[in-house]
Parts: C-alpha cells; structure tokens; sequence
C-alpha cells in the first residue's frame, strides 16, 4: 500500500493539494491509516507528503513541523492563511 501512496502523492500536480480522506478513499483504507504511512516517508524532498492536509483545509501534521511544510507547500504556489488552506476549494486535487 506505501508505493501505491507514493505513487498518489506524486500525481498531485503543482499548485494542489489533497486530503487523508482523499487517499483514503483511492486505497480502501482509512485517513489514520494514510497519516501513519506519511510519517514513515524518509524521502521528503521526492514524495511530497506536505500536499497532504486535512479535508477542512487545515494542515495536519509534517515530520519536520508545520513551519516546514507551510514553507514547502508556498514554494509549489498553495498559500496558507492562519492556519489553513487558502482558497482551499480551487487548489484542492481529487483523483477521481
């Protein structure tokens, strides 16, 4: 299930970001599930588990913290307000 994940995450174009639940749903598991399996990534700067939030925009968690990952997901051109997602609706990716 990890390499089907990291496959997901890769898809993921630049500008977006999607959900636990999102890559829950694709894998039949559950968003604990997909957080546990992100926080095994060891390869941060190739599988770009910072896309990942949560599905009412806010960030959720980050392996090196979430000034880090808001750093991250600004440089791919997602901006985040107090805490959350901006226009979270028109940068959110859906696989489906």
């Amino acid at each position: 299930m990890k390499d089907c994940l990291w496959e997901l995450l890769q898809r993921i174009p630049k500008g977006k970001v999607t959900t636990y639940s999102e890559l829950a749903k694709v894998l039949g598991t559950s968003p604990r599930v997909i957080g546990s399996l992100l926080r095994s990534n060891k390869d941060l700067d190739s599988i770009p588990c910072y896309k990942v939030v949560m599905s009412n925009g806010q960030l959720g968690g980050y392996s090196l913290g979430v000034t880090e990952k808001v750093k991250r997901l600004h440089k791919d051109g997602v901006y985040v307000n107090k805490g959350k997602i901006a226009s979270f609706d028109t940068v959110l990716f859906s696989y489906q």
